[in-house]
């Protein structure tokens, strides 16, 4: 699941799909309105069932990622003592690893 907050380059943010104004004490709260705060709502209890800090999490994802740089190397680069970069980035394109570690980065697992 991507992310349910969005940021301007000021620095506000918000929910996706929902203004601000949109919250506002007297302001109508439709049925979209309800079912996106509703999902984001599930999600924070998702995270905060988890148990983990915002800082574990981060942590985990970096191990995550390491984990998956170390066995990339290990299936593509050294059976195979790769030096160019483009003949590797080619190779990694179609190694399922490597496909796991943009999942990692875009933080969709």
């Amino acid at each position: 699941m991507g992310k349910l907050t969005q940021k301007e380059a000021s620095g506000r943010w918000q929910v996706k799909g929902i203004s601000w104004k949109e919250l506002e004490a007297g302001e109508v709260i439709t049925k979209e309105t309800s079912q996106l705060l509703y999902g984001s709502l599930c999600k924070l209890k998702d995270y905060e069932d988890s148990g983990m800090s915002p800082e574990q999490v981060t942590g985990l994802k970096d191990e995550a990622e390491d984990m998956a740089a170390h066995i990339c190397d290990k299936l593509c680069r050294h059976p195979r003592e790769i030096t160019e970069q483009e003949e590797l980035d080619e190779i990694c394109e179609e190694c399922p690893v490597s496909g796991s570690r943009q999942h990692v980065w875009a933080g969709t697992v």
